[in-house]
């Protein structure tokens, strides 16, 4: 019996390797498309709104890719490739922060802008101001911590690993 000394699972690393560095530039891409919509637009309140909305439909197709990349590590290192462990960690940190921001944080502040407009003023001259500002602050710092949890992942996989 001849046995093969290439790897058997080279495509499915390539892939997962593909689909993490997707990820690392589509969490890059959301935080300058964040940023230029801060920067272009004069009205903050309407800056935020597009942020926020941009966050919200990025989180889908991040979400998408983390379960891909961490369904296909799983499966990979059930087979035997155990030097995947390494990026379990980032893509469940990754889905619960994601999580966190679009589907707790944005909503209950799009509750609070919208609780201001119906009082007839901006949410940074309500009584909610600092409470926005401080949720308005968690989710920056989220999506910071999407980028180097997404930028860790595609620095684990591009690694050479020695078998």
């Amino acid at each position: 019996m001849v046995e093969s000394t290439k790897d058997q699972y080279q495509f499915a690393n390539r892939f997962l390797r593909f689909i993490s560095h997707l990820l690392f530039g589509a969490s890059i891409a959301q935080f300058f498309s964040c940023l230029s919509a801060y920067l272009f637009i004069g009205d903050a309140q309407a800056a935020g709104m597009l942020a926020h909305i941009l966050i919200q439909h990025l989180s889908y197709y991040l979400l998408g890719c983390t379960f891909i990349t961490l369904s296909l590590a799983n499966v990979l290192i059930k087979r035997g490739q155990h030097g995947l462990r390494v990026i379990r960690i980032p893509a469940l940190l990754l889905i619960l922060v994601t999580t966190i921001s679009s589907f707790l944080l944005i909503p209950r502040m799009d509750y609070l802008r919208e609780t201001a407009l119906l009082d007839g003023m901006p949410v940074a001259l309500s009584p909610f101001a600092s409470y926005f500002a401080i949720l308005n602050g968690l989710t920056f710092a989220l999506v910071i911590t999407q980028i180097i949890c997404s930028g860790l992942m595609a620095w684990r996989l591009s690694k050479p690993r020695s078998t």
